[in-house]
């Protein structure tokens, strides 16, 4: 039998045994918090998508904007706005758009875990952190609509903390705020969905965007939650339902229609073994002397000086140290877990006992941000001071 016939028995049996391998291991669940109209994984809400469209009918209406470009380009559209995701920052011009179109007497209804400060500063409102109390890591959600409860648990258990609302001390004496469901673990219990009357509309807020999820949906009762949270929209007008916002909204693409096609996904992984193949065997007896080509060199020092040279030029000290400071939230927040809207005193404790880091260094810190938020203008040596006691306190951090 010649050598080339051989060769391509041995690789057919080496395809049969690769095909069988792959055959016999059970996918891995992705749990990745997607929450994108078309994802059929646990935590996108292909589900949610589908039923409140055959609810609503033609009056469901799927938005791929931003909602600052939908409502620029339509002005005069009345109804409900939907938007929800794990982490909702909708941006000065959205948020402004969506607050002027709810003032004409429309409402929005968004759920998030994290809503941005800006949307809870125009309703004086604050978000308080509950953390599981139980083993089995569940928590129990409940519509305070007697008309709603079906006296089933409605259970979720994919979540180590959540968020509720509570009004911003005293701010808030002349704004109305309804509660309209809450989230208990054990004994503790927060609000999570609440309704602010704004202008002539009302602006519901939901902390658990994942009720929106299929892993939720499916589950159980949970149904019944999820088709109450529709009852509080007006069945009789439109329905606009964001589906850009969403953290997995823009991974489609020919990439993804391959790999979630079997028989795309097959052809994909023949291509591969026949191109690895071609290179072992005839790639090898053709190979050429493989010139030496010089890494590019490392751009990222040059470029970042570059911003700041720009922002220096500008004299835009203050900006600069807003940016620092955002990041420095963001990472309290990401990494400690920590409650940025509560006030300076409890957040420096938590941090000194989070973190493990120094009380003066903590101190000087917070002195220095309470300077810099006090003044219109500051300079250069002040930004640079904000930044070497920030990382001062990560490095500590991280001992």
């Amino acid at each position: 039998m010649p050598k080339k016939d051989k060769l391509i028995i041995l690789a057919m049996l080496m395809l049969l045994v690769l095909i069988a391998l792959s055959d016999s291991q059970h996918q891995k669940i992705n749990w990745f918090p997607s929450f994108a109209v078309h994802h059929k994984i646990p935590f996108g809400t292909y589900v949610a998508y589908n039923e409140a469209k055959n609810q609503f009918g033609k009056q469901f209406h799927s938005v791929h904007k931003s909602p600052y470009l939908y409502l620029s380009e339509q002005p005069d559209i009345k109804g409900t706005y939907v938007i929800y995701n794990s982490n909702l920052n909708l941006g000065k011009s959205s948020l402004k758009a969506l607050l002027n179109w709810v003032k004409k007497g429309n409402n929005v209804f968004l759920s998030s875990g994290n809503f941005e400060q800006a949307l809870l500063d125009s309703l004086q409102l604050k978000q308080n952190v509950l953390a599981n109390q139980n083993f089995d890591n569940q928590w129990v959600l409940k519509l305070l609509n007697p008309a709603l409860s079906t006296g089933d648990f409605i259970l979720f258990d994919k979540k180590s903390f959540v968020s509720g609302f509570k009004p911003a001390d005293s701010l808030t004496k002349n704004i109305f705020v309804k509660a309209l469901g809450n989230i208990s673990s054990n004994d503790k219990t927060i609000v999570n969905f609440i309704a602010v009357p704004y202008g002539k509309g009302t602006i519901m807020l939901h902390s658990l965007p994942e009720v929106f999820t299929n892993y939720f949906i499916l589950k159980g009762h949970n149904l019944s939650y999820f088709e109450g949270l529709l009852s509080y929209i007006n069945l009789q007008k439109p329905i606009y339902w964001d589906v850009q916002a969403q953290n997995g909204a823009n991974q489609a693409g020919l990439f993804k229609y391959i790999m979630e096609n079997p028989a795309f996904l097959w052809a994909y992984r023949l291509l591969f073994l026949g191109l690895l193949l071609y290179i072992l065997f005839e790639g090898k007896r053709k190979q050429r002397a493989i010139p030496i080509i010089k890494p590019l060199k490392n751009e990222t020092l040059v470029f970042t000086k570059t911003i700041a040279d720009m922002y220096i030029e500008n004299k835009a000290h203050k900006d600069m140290a807003e940016m620092h400071l955002k990041h420095f939230y963001d990472f309290l927040r990401n990494e400690g877990h920590l409650d940025i809207s509560q006030n300076k005193t409890d957040l420096k404790r938590q941090m000194i006992n989070k973190f493990k880091v120094d009380e003066k260094a903590v101190d000087d810190l917070f002195n220095l941000i309470e300077q810099i938020e006090n003044s219109r203008n500051i300079y250069a040596k002040t930004v640079m001071d904000l930044a070497r006691k920030i990382e001062k306190i990560k490095q500590q951090s991280k001992k």
